[in-house]
């Protein structure tokens, strides 16, 4: 695809479609007395946040696919499928702390190139504190409900 429409150019017009469903059915929520932050904040700030990024994806000049390994680019494409589908399947039974431990770890130790020993210290670490601040923030900050599962009775 040469034209104006090149693929970097319809990838970015399907997320901000997307986004804009995305705003649009946050909308449809019904809400509710005991969430004072409502159910369409966050949904809604993720959407906005994907539609600019779309609209920096539409509107930056389009490169040349010289030199891009494509096979490369779905083999990651796939693995993060897996992985995320992974993270739904186990999220209930396991919950959010451990699922969130596991996924980032997966994802860290696909993407970083450096040495396995740094790479499993680094993820390792990364997974924990950053799993950790998301269930400070959601569980605590905003009163989230997450799926405690195996830790459910050691924290509350």
């Amino acid at each position: 695809m040469n034209g104006f429409f090149s693929r970097d150019r319809l990838i970015g017009l399907f997320c901000f479609a997307f986004a804009g469903y995305v705003w649009y059915e946050a909308g449809t929520f019904p809400t509710s007395d005991f969430d004072a932050v409502g159910p369409t904040l966050y949904p809604r700030f993720l959407a906005t946040v994907i539609g600019l990024a779309a609209l920096v994806i539409f509107l930056r000049p389009s490169r040349g696919s010289a030199g891009k390994d494509v096979k490369a680019h779905w083999g990651s494409f796939f693995y993060v499928i897996a992985v995320s589908c992974a993270y739904i399947a186990l999220l209930m039974p396991l919950g959010f702390i451990p699922t969130t431990v596991l996924f980032l770890l997966a994802m860290v130790l696909y993407f970083e190139p450096s040495e396995l020993k740094v790479r499993v210290r680094k993820a390792a670490l990364y997974a924990v504190l950053f799993s950790a601040f998301l269930y400070l923030f959601f569980g605590k900050i905003l009163g989230v409900l997450l799926p405690g599962g195996v830790l459910a009775g050691l924290i509350k």
